[in-house]
């Protein structure tokens, strides 16, 4: 018959090897790290609103970011909130007829991602999840009469993917990531342009009217693509640098179409919370 004695001997051993193993993983996992992100840069955008004119408008709003990361050993997570104020042109405008627009655009996205051990063992790190991006782009165009105030608004879920290296680069751990975002689902809401809107006029209630003509769209009627390329320096302090090359496209097959491109450069800090 073994001794209690013994039984407590054993029990405690069981104890301080399951603390030793904890405490090791515990070295070898990565922190969770948080970030607060703050971004400025331009941006260069064509879009084509065929109901409004023919003409396809660019120019180069400027681009200002405002995000929340947060990164755990297997998971990353991003809240952000991006907007572009500027001005849009035709080719084609005159003195007389000067065809150009105030331009807004207002994004609020959050993305959740989650590791690839399977194809995560080399060089690379790869990252699979979703994405939900609420797209708002506004148009005052003064000399279009019923196309006056232009807009479109575009909720989405997206199947996103994220791949990351590192590299040395002066003397620093410099990290690369790409990141790439595909809608699978979108409610889309488009102005009329059937005549000139009262919006002030509260009998009128064009809200209403936009959301019951709105439409639930999949890929095959609406196509788009967002991808961005990040290249991160550390600097003091555990904070960060990043620069930015975003691209993205969208094309809105329905009774009212408009295609749009979006290239933007940003430099922006990264504060470690």
């Amino acid at each position: 018959m073994k001794s209690p004695f013994l039984k407590q001997a054993r029990l405690w051993a069981l104890l301080g090897l399951l603390s030793a193993v904890q405490a090791a993983y515990a070295q070898d996992e990565k922190p969770r790290l948080r970030y607060l992100e703050l971004g400025l840069g331009i941006t260069s955008h064509r879009l084509q609103d065929p109901a409004v004119s023919p003409m396809a408008y660019i120019g180069a709003p400027l681009a200002i970011e405002l995000g929340f990361e947060k990164r755990k050993p297997h998971s990353i997570s991003r809240l952000a909130l991006a907007g572009d104020i500027g001005r849009l042109a035709s080719k084609n405008a005159t003195e007389l007829r000067p065809m150009a627009s105030s331009y807004f655009q207002i994004d609020l996205s959050y993305q959740y991602l989650r590791r690839l051990p399977p194809l995560s063992t080399g060089r690379f790190t790869w990252f699979l999840g979703g994405r939900y991006r609420w797209h708002n782009s506004i148009r005052l165009t003064p000399q279009n009469d019923t196309g006056f105030i232009s807009f479109f608004i575009a909720n989405s879920i997206s199947v996103s993917v994220r791949g990351e290296t590192a590299f040395q680069l002066f003397g620093r751990q410099v990290e690369l990531g790409w990141t790439g975002a595909l809608p699978l689902l979108s409610h889309v809401i488009r102005p009329s342009y059937l005549n000139v809107y009262n919006y002030l006029d509260p009998e009128h209630d064009w809200l209403k009217e936009r959301l019951e003509a709105s439409e639930v769209l999949t890929l095959n009627r609406f196509q788009g693509l967002q991808s961005r390329l990040e290249l991160t320096y550390p600097i003091a302090g555990e904070n960060q640098l990043r620069f930015a090359y975003d691209w993205g496209f969208y094309h809105y097959d329905g009774l009212r179409r408009v295609n749009a491109a979006r290239h933007g450069f940003t430099v922006g800090i990264r504060i470690r919370m």
